[in-house]
């Protein structure tokens, strides 16, 4: 499916979604959906559609308030090893980041023939008896992990960032914090404060 066949698709689920009387499990479970599918859309859209990615961001917003505003408990922050993360995909589709790895060919064989590609007469790209040619990595030795803007892999993308220290959320909470206290997030409530384009200027080594 096309990005702007799913987005699409994503506006009629929210307008069902937005006339149900909430609170309303089969809604509920649709704006949770729509966080995942809003989130593809802006991912795949970001750097060849600029207004289908803007578009998608402000339909990921407004999924974002109705699940805070109606569905309290989807909006909690998960609590693990004696720490607190943001994994909420309204909340990191605005982190625009991902991850790059650099890595070092060692070996590689062609598809076709199977022999090194620098040893045989297929040319990547090109089709022979109905299969393309490809080069096949068999080896490769990684050397770096960069944080990019746009990442040639979309499922390099962040899913899980810790949501502070618990000197920092003690700080923030008040002398009333305890870890492991039901913590939610309030981002949604407030509105839209943009996105985060810290790595705007990072790019593939």
């Amino acid at each position: 499916m096309t990005e702007q066949a799913l987005y699409e698709r994503c506006v009629t689920d929210l307008e069902n979604a937005r006339t149900a009387q909430h609170p309303d499990a089969a809604a509920g479970a649709t704006l949770l959906g729509l966080r995942s599918q809003l989130q593809e859309v802006m991912d795949r859209s970001e750097f060849c559609d600029p207004a289908l990615f803007e578009s998608a961001h402000e339909l990921m917003d407004e999924v974002g308030t109705l699940l805070r505003r109606h569905y309290h408990e989807s909006c909690l922050l998960p609590y693990r090893d004696g720490a607190y993360y943001r994994e909420c995909p309204v909340d990191l589709a605005h982190l625009r980041v991902g991850l790059s790895l650099e890595t070092r060919v060692l070996e590689s064989e062609c598809s076709i023939c199977n022999l090194d590609p620098e040893d045989c007469d297929h040319l990547p790209g090109e089709m022979y008896d109905g299969q393309e040619c490809v080069s096949v990595v068999t080896k490769a030795e990684p050397t770096a992990v960069a944080i990019v803007a746009n990442p040639r892999q979309l499922v390099t993308r962040f899913t899980s960032i810790p949501a502070g220290t618990t000197a920092e959320l003690s700080a923030a909470l008040g002398p009333q914090f305890r870890p492991g206290v039901q913590l939610s997030c309030d981002r949604c409530l407030s509105g839209c404060s943009g996105l985060n384009r810290d790595f705007a200027n990072a790019n593939h080594g």
